[in-house]
């Protein structure tokens, strides 16, 4: 599996190929790295929503749903490339999409050397998705010397990667049989002794004359979303200009996103109702055990009865199976969120002679962009990367 293949601009992906995101895995077939604006990524969106449902660390925000929605909308992520991990000929029937990595494109001067994982104010974790059979090999992959010129990066750093998760174990373990090279990767926190679930799923207090509202036609999820928006924007973000339905943009967004998500089951939409007046609204995306609270808003004159704890309180209990993780600084945020951090990933200190080799080229090459350059002998600077 050392034999790994990197394209630029790619031909997109056609029918067949979207048809075939359902191949086996095939260990024994060559990883092929292809570089892809996200905005580009609605043509494998078959494949890419295959590749989330079987990875190592689930993560909602990389979703098609999450982050083409994001493309559409907002600006900030137009400019986003993502390194995608292929298995499989081109084309062929067996194709399959082994990695998503999205990082930011390196396009100015003066910045690191590493590629830059996606960051965002709206994305609360960055696990990048990975297949679970793969993902040592994928890592491997997108790290190593001479594949990194893809994006003219050197090493990859992840952002907001949860330190006891899935994917931290595995780089641990390519760390420890000196495969990769890993840093700001702080060490596993033991098992606590009792799970923190027992208090989540208490009866929340104050919940007479209350009563849970989960849509699940599309057209009453729509209607729960704009009740949401219209409850934030009467409220103190509303007064100080900040509510999403200030920014036509934020709000296009979220009423695409939660649009999608939904189609797939992988977004939740709750009001807490006193009779037929909502007092509180919760929009929760994510698939499986976990998810997560993207937005969450209460009724100012009820403020001190906390309607939105009851409203968390109620949709735990709705689904006891399902996780939901809160930002710091809400009402009801026992679970909080899991320990973040960014990770650096480069190749091994033991490296091939190829490979150290190629890294003393890129020295002298980038040492030679200082002077001025000369007639047609210059060389072209590097491109480089946003932090």
């Amino acid at each position: 599996m050392d034999r790994v293949m990197a394209l630029r601009g790619a031909p997109p992906m056609g029918a067949e190929s979207r048809a075939a995101s359902v191949a086996p895995h095939q260990p024994e077939q060559p990883i092929v790295l292809e570089a892809r604006p996200l905005a580009a990524c609605g043509e494998i969106a078959g494949a890419w929503a295959h590749l989330a449902g079987r990875a190592l660390e689930p993560n909602p925000f990389y979703e098609p749903g999450f982050l083409l929605a994001a493309a559409q909308h907002l600006v900030a992520f137009r400019e986003v490339m993502v390194l995608l991990a292929w298995q499989g000929a081109e084309d062929g029937p067996q194709r399959r999409l082994l990695g998503f990595v999205p990082v930011f494109p390196r396009n100015g001067f003066f910045l690191p050397d590493a590629l830059i994982g996606l960051s965002d104010r709206r994305v609360a974790h960055g696990a990048p998705l990975l297949d679970r059979q793969s993902a040592g090999a994928v890592i491997e992959a997108l790290v190593a010397p001479r594949r990194q010129r893809l994006l003219d990066g050197r090493g990859l750093v992840l952002r907001a990667i949860e330190r006891d998760g899935p994917l931290a174990a595995t780089l641990r373990e390519l760390a420890e049989t000196g495969r990769l090279g890993v840093s700001s990767l702080p060490a596993a926190p033991p098992a606590p002794a009792l799970p923190r679930s027992a208090a989540s799923l208490a009866a929340p207090k104050g919940a007479g004359g209350l009563k849970l509202v989960e849509p699940r036609s599309q057209a009453a999820l729509r209607d729960a979303v704009e009740i949401i928006l219209a409850m934030e924007a009467s409220g103190p973000r509303g007064r100080s200009g900040a509510a999403t339905l200030h920014d036509t943009r934020e709000v296009g967004f979220l009423r695409a996103m939660t649009r999608s998500l939904a189609r797939g089951r992988q977004c939740r939409v709750g009001l807490l109702m006193q009779e037929e007046t909502p007092v509180a609204g919760a929009i929760v995306i994510g698939r499986g055990a976990r998810s997560w609270l993207y937005l969450g808003v209460e009724d100012e004159a009820m403020a001190g009865r906390e309607p939105l704890r009851d409203l968390l309180a109620a949709m735990r209990r709705a689904m006891p199976a399902r996780r939901i993780l809160l930002p710091a600084g809400l009402p009801a945020d026992e679970d909080g969120l899991p320990l973040l951090g960014d990770v650096a990933l480069s190749v091994s200190s033991a490296a091939a002679p190829r490979d150290l080799a190629g890294r003393a080229r890129d020295a002298i090459r980038r040492s030679l962009t200082r002077l001025p350059l000369m007639g047609r002998s210059g060389v072209k600077p590097p491109r480089a990367g946003a932090a």
